[in-house]
């Protein structure tokens, strides 16, 4: 549970617009989108992985709904090192300008000592490994592509006069926001460690190669799951599976979500600010994306995918200005989605819905000592499924430490059989948040950092962009207790300023709390009213339900974990 301290308003600063005017490239009028798509997680010397294909899959679906004719993908043992090398200059070879460039990596990385000396500030290359690498043998050893060759292959891209958009979600890094507790299932990282052998790998990069950073080149736009001290772990996305975040965001943001401000087209600013919030919110805090903007294009105005009136996509040439759009014009719809996500609405679309707070499938339940029968004859409004401990459950439960755990965090402490139900239903109540969000998120940030805190720590909640919109904030406890947080008393519903800030202290009952953050342009005063109702109860899927009742088509939902300890 949370105490509210003190309620801070920041003036906002202004999104940075990308470089100046004299740095623009020059394009042709219009261009092919055209991909290249990696996805491994059948490795076979080093621990596999569990949504590297999926991620593959899902961005190669979506890439053509948003109109790429020109989509290679390589999965698992196709992925061979001489195979993908062929790939990308066949890719180069067609490259033409104007034309936009997917090229996207899921699976593991690693960190090895830099070949070109000088080239990298901590002394260590990042490589990305590919299904034959094998640590200990050295003709296996070669199995694996270096970062400085995918620099020799984008830059080749940036030649033809082709704009860039690399996606890596992959990892060299051991850090992590918060430990994972083992007895909340196991979890998969897309990093190895290894001591490295002496090789005979000749790569196909050159010095100058080595030598750029992303920072150099003028129209490649990078995003990467975490920095090179991070670690990526594949998350479990509600109803749907194990992904990686980043993929799972970029795939939702091209499809029509990431068009923040309903005008039809997203920008590479748009997307990357999506990509973000919902990676964040998706795997519980533990990711921060990195994303650098091409020095040669101005990101708030360049835009990568324009939609149509109706349901199809148009390709939008390097360096297309992102219309500005009319207070009177009909936003137009997103592509349709894969058929295993949620939808992604283009904002806001007046024929939009949204979704009823009905789960995606039950909530797989666990007890830590494998007695299913502590979990019979439980009254729930959602359906569960007891499964064992080691069976990627949503929900254990320890009835020796009393503890309920979800995704490697405690949730809720001196836990009961008798509190079971309404932890339960929380569970899906935030698997409905989550999906929800990547719809139309709500930028939320806990500060000062996304780690454990303890009890009387005073952190702090930042909702941003809510400059001219209604602000209702939540709380969700571990125990699935409701807790109103804001407006509250003579707190403007209408905030005048970009950014508002929330001073909480940390107090009982310990474990998860989820800040929720719902925002519209008109005051939901209706909305409010009901929840006011559930303050102090614990009766989180009422929640669900009162968002999906309210809801206007530009309301946007964010949440956010703030993880406690006694």
């Amino acid at each position: 549970m949370l105490r509210r301290l003190i309620g801070l308003l920041v003036a906002s600063t202004a999104l940075a617009s990308g470089c100046v005017a004299s740095l623009a490239q020059t394009f042709k009028s219009s261009g092919e989108i055209r991909a290249l798509v990696l996805g491994i997680d059948d490795y076979r010397y080093v621990p596999r992985l569990k949504g590297a294909t999926a991620d593959a899959r899902d961005l190669e679906a979506t890439l053509r709904k948003i109109g790429a004719s020109d989509v290679r993908m390589m999965l698992d043992a196709t992925a061979t090192r001489g195979a993908v090398l062929l790939e990308f200059e066949s890719l180069v070879s067609r490259a033409q300008t104007g034309d936009t460039i997917f090229l996207s990596l899921s699976g593991h990385g690693a960190q090895e000592p830099e070949r070109v000396k000088g080239s990298e500030p901590d002394g260590m290359d990042e490589v990305f490994l590919l299904p034959g690498f094998d640590p200990k043998n050295r003709e296996r050893y070669n199995e694996k592509i270096l970062d400085k060759e995918f620099n020799h292959f984008v830059k080749k891209l940036e030649d033809k006069g082709a704009r860039v958009l690399f996606v890596a979600d992959t990892c060299s890094g051991g850090g992590l926001a918060r430990d994972v507790d083992p007895r909340g299932g196991e979890m998969s990282y897309r990093a190895v460690k290894y001591t490295p052998l002496d090789e005979e790998l000749q790569p196909v990069s050159t010095r100058a190669d080595a030598m750029m950073a992303q920072a150099d080149f003028m129209t490649s736009n990078f995003l990467a799951a975490v920095d090179k001290r991070s670690k990526v772990p594949e998350v479990k996305i509600p109803g749907i599976g194990f992904r990686g975040a980043l993929s799972f965001a970029v795939a939702r943001g091209l499809e029509g979500a990431a068009d923040l401000n309903g005008d039809g087209t997203i920008t590479t600013a748009e997307l990357f600010e999506y990509v973000k919030r919902v990676s964040y919110q998706v795997s519980d805090q533990r990711q921060q994306i990195v994303a650098v903007t091409a020095q040669g294009l101005n990101s708030a105005t360049d835009a990568l995918v324009q939609f149509s009136r109706g349901i199809s996509v148009l390709p939008v040439a390097p360096g297309a200005t992102a219309p500005v759009p009319k207070a009177t014009a009909t936003p137009a719809p997103a592509a349709v989605p894969a058929p295993t996500v949620a939808p992604a609405p283009v904002r806001p679309a007046p024929q939009a819905t949204t979704p009823k707070p009905v789960a995606a499938g039950p909530i797989r339940v666990a007890s830590l000592d494998g007695q299913a029968n502590r979990f019979a004859g439980l009254s729930t409004q959602t359906p569960i499924e007891v499964v064992a401990a080691n069976a990627n459950p949503d929900l254990v439960w320890d009835p020796a430490t009393r503890e309920a755990l979800s995704g490697g965090d405690v949730i809720a402490r001196n836990v009961d059989r008798n509190d079971l139900p309404s932890i339960i239903e929380r569970t899906a109540a935030i698997r409905w948040l989550k999906l929800r969000a990547a719809q139309a998120p709500q930028a939320v940030r806990v500060f000062p950092d996304d780690k454990l805190y303890r009890k009387g720590n005073r952190v702090e909640i930042e909702v941003s962009g809510v400059a001219g919109r209604s602000l209702v904030l939540l709380n969700i406890s571990g125990d699935g207790t409701v807790q109103m947080l804001y407006p509250l008393g003579s707190d403007a519903p209408i905030r005048a300023e970009s950014l508002y800030r929330l001073q909480v202290q940390v107090r009982e009952p310990f474990g998860a709390d989820q800040i929720v953050a719902v925002t519209a342009t008109k005051r939901l005063a209706e909305f409010e009213q009901a929840v006011r109702q559930l303050d102090r109860r614990r009766n989180p899927m009422k929640l669900s339900e009162l968002i999906s009742q309210f809801a206007t088509p530009d309301v946007l939902v964010g949440s956010a974990g703030l993880f406690t300890a006694p």
